[in-house]
């Protein structure tokens, strides 16, 4: 989830990391509290000729919703609901615009809200995520089941917010 772990750990994440050749690259920008990412797909990622796949759509929303819970609390934290509704076919070949911002927090979780939007502003799909934060004690209380080398990289990752994010 986070843009870039470290020089030793970069990401390899298939929504955000900027060197996966087959992933969506989706570069992030905050606009007060709303997290905005915009992406223009080929055929590569197609369904039905000219018609991105559903589950892409899914995945650009999971990615901007994770990013806004990231991104506004500095923690990282695993998708535990999804639940998307689409308006419209998204388009392979023109810009479409994904929105996310978060609209509750308490200690163990965020919830956040997006859209996916046409160049137009014609809405292509919403989306309602709930993300279980990966604090210091839920990683501590879940050590058993999170590999060594997965908490080393979210402790790394997690961390005060910076300036500009």
């Amino acid at each position: 989830m986070p843009e870039s772990v470290t020089a030793e750990t970069e990401s390899n994440c298939f929504g955000c990391a900027p060197r996966n050749p087959i992933g969506l690259r989706l570069d992030f920008e905050r606009h007060g509290d709303v997290f905005t990412t915009r992406v223009k797909l080929g055929v590569d990622y197609e369904s039905f000729p000219g018609i991105v796949h559903g589950g892409i759509v899914a995945s650009i929303l999971d990615e901007t919703l994770a990013q806004a819970v990231y991104r506004s609390g500095r923690v990282s934290a695993f998708t535990t609901g999804l639940r998307i509704r689409y308006a419209r076919p998204m388009e392979t070949g023109t810009e479409h615009t994904a929105y996310a911002e978060i609209v509750k927090r308490d200690a163990i979780s965020m919830r956040a809200t997006g859209r996916v939007e046409t160049g137009d502003g014609e809405t292509v799909a919403v989306a309602d995520g709930t993300f279980y934060l990966l604090t210091e004690d839920a990683l501590g209380q879940n050590a058993e089941r999170i590999p060594t080398d997965l908490i080393k990289v979210l402790r790394s990752a997690n961390g005060p917010a910076r300036q500009g994010d």
